[in-house]
């Protein structure tokens, strides 16, 4: 009897240990999952204040408020930071899920300006721009980040055809326009400079809309709600 009273402590020994053992290994998880947002976060900022190629580590570290070892340990190199954030941010700005946003239904150009806030009105989305800059001239950055782009891409591609339709049937013309959409708003950012008036801005918006409208229509879905896809 003895024995197996003193097996039954050891297994209720055991297991109160796995799951200090577990507790312990979500806490360091958690933590260190915060401390790459933080640094994602500080990035971000970084990217949208300096600009792609003045975005140091050691800017991001002062950003971030850590240590060199606390960045170098998350992200041992630039580019490695750069592929994170490029994901962070489009998981904000582009992932059909995020931001919250019911379809318009009806409304191609307010769906675009929906997408203008995402893409030109954000630091995140003027950050998002830096790097994709970035990738034209800086070769390692481009090597390190060109497949998760295309990943995204191809990704967007799908979620765009299911919220909207050619009125001819043609999925592809519906993913071809949409890069299109997104081109010409990515474009607003370096021609924000040039039209600094926002109503201009708006006007162009509203003008590129009205061309577009006619080749897309939304999927309409009886009794589900979406969110938007960018």
């Amino acid at each position: 009897m003895s024995s197996q009273i003193n097996v039954n402590t050891a297994m209720n020994g055991a297991r109160a240990g796995d799951t200090a053992d577990a507790d312990e290994g979500g806490v360091r998880q958690r933590q260190s999952d915060e401390a790459r947002r933080v640094l994602l976060e500080a990035t971000t900022a970084c990217l949208d204040k300096f600009g792609y190629a003045d975005t140091s580590i050691a800017r991001i570290q002062a950003q971030a408020n850590v240590s060199r070892g606390a960045l170098t340990h998350h992200f041992p190199s630039k580019e490695l930071l750069m592929v994170a954030t490029i994901d962070h941010l489009l998981e904000s700005l582009l992932r059909p899920s995020l931001p919250s946003k019911k379809l318009s239904q009806t409304d191609i150009i307010a769906d675009l300006r929906w997408l203008a806030r995402n893409m030109t009105g954000t630091p995140k989305g003027r950050a998002l721009s830096e790097v994709l800059l970035a990738t034209r001239t800086d070769k390692k950055l481009q090597t390190r980040v060109g497949s998760r782009l295309r990943d995204w891409n191809a990704m967007l591609d799908e979620a765009v055809v299911a919220f909207y339709a050619s009125p001819h049937g043609d999925d592809d013309d519906v993913r071809q326009i949409w890069m299109i959409a997104r081109t010409f708003m990515r474009g607003l950012i370096l021609q924000q400079p040039f039209t600094p008036d926002p109503n201009e801005i708006d006007r162009a918006i509203n003008r590129f809309g009205r061309l577009i409208a006619p080749y897309l229509e939304t999927r309409q879905r009886t009794g589900e709600s979406h969110d938007k896809p960018v």
